[in-house]
């Protein structure tokens, strides 16, 4: 590949900026091995750890490579947040990539090209695709997040993880910690969906191109490392009350009634409302 790649990576943060900054050095690298031009677009929701600082040292350090940081109401996370910095990256039409990631994934070098190689044997079987790479645990070669196949059209939950397997794989929905969207892709489907709130923007985003014909893949290696989020303290921890577990999953960043209604609604609509009361009830 002798021609330029421009890509652009989208990505929202709030504090971990030690984080960040593993992550976003780990994406440079990947122009010692490639030619690439990389830019960033970043919502950063009202981080007070020097984050923001991290960036600007980021934009000295390269000046041939764009970082705009887009500034947060504090209460955008996730999805709202990347619709933001998405959003703003779309208004610049000449990137051949958009590049979701998370700011917790650690990428492993030559991981890029290695997407990229994977979107080109997608293109062989299907005009607009996405490649979702898979990341692992930190301390051991299993699958952390990553695309997922379903295995009903009315249960959202009945569905199975895919691990690299060292081919792509066909896939229904997509995790955002590392998802490739050409361009064409980008243009086709357009922003993720603003109505949601922290979670499901990305399942939405796989299941809307499915709908528009195109297809997800799963790359065919592991791109990077991730813990997957630890469900200690959070409304799925049984050892907590009942009435605790009531609160955490209301909240933005549990599974909260507005968006998980519009998400099953609009991609289960069958049995969408045992779904939507299943969590209250047992």
């Amino acid at each position: 590949m002798n021609k330029s790649i421009s890509v652009a990576v989208v990505m929202t943060v709030f504090n971990r900026k030690e984080q960040t900054e593993k992550c976003i050095s780990s994406i440079l690298k990947e122009m010692d091995h490639m030619n690439l031009n990389i830019d960033f677009y970043v919502t950063d929701d009202g981080s007070n750890d020097g984050t923001h600082d991290l960036f600007k040292h980021y934009q000295e350090i390269y000046t041939n490579n764009k970082f705009v940081v887009l500034k947060g109401s504090g209460n955008l996370f996730w999805n709202k947040g990347m619709h933001l910095a998405y959003g703003e990256a779309l208004k610049h039409s000449s990137y051949d990539f958009y590049l979701w990631v998370n700011n917790d994934v650690e990428f492993f070098t030559g991981f890029l090209s290695g997407i990229l190689k994977d979107y080109s044997r997608a293109r062989e079987k299907q005009n607009y695709v996405i490649i979702c790479g898979g990341v692992r645990y930190k301390d051991k070669n299993e699958l952390s997040y990553g695309g997922a196949i379903n295995h009903s059209e009315t249960n959202p939950y009945n569905r199975t993880l895919l691990t690299p397997n060292g081919d792509i794989q066909e896939c229904d929905c997509v995790n955002g910690n590392c998802l490739l969207i050409p361009s064409g892709t980008a243009t086709l489907i357009g922003n993720i969906d603003e109505r949601y709130e922290h979670g499901f923007g990305d399942f939405d985003y796989g299941y809307r191109l499915v709908r528009a014909g195109g297809k997800p893949y799963v790359a065919s290696e592991f791109v990077g490392k991730c813990d997957r989020n630890s469900i200690v303290g959070s409304w799925k921890d049984t050892s907590l009350p009942i009435n605790k577990r009531f609160l955490l999953k209301n909240k933005p960043t549990g599974q909260p009634p507005y968006s998980h209604k519009i998400f099953l609604k609009k991609w289960f609509p069958k049995l969408w409302f045992y779904y939507w009361i299943k969590p209250y009830i047992g």
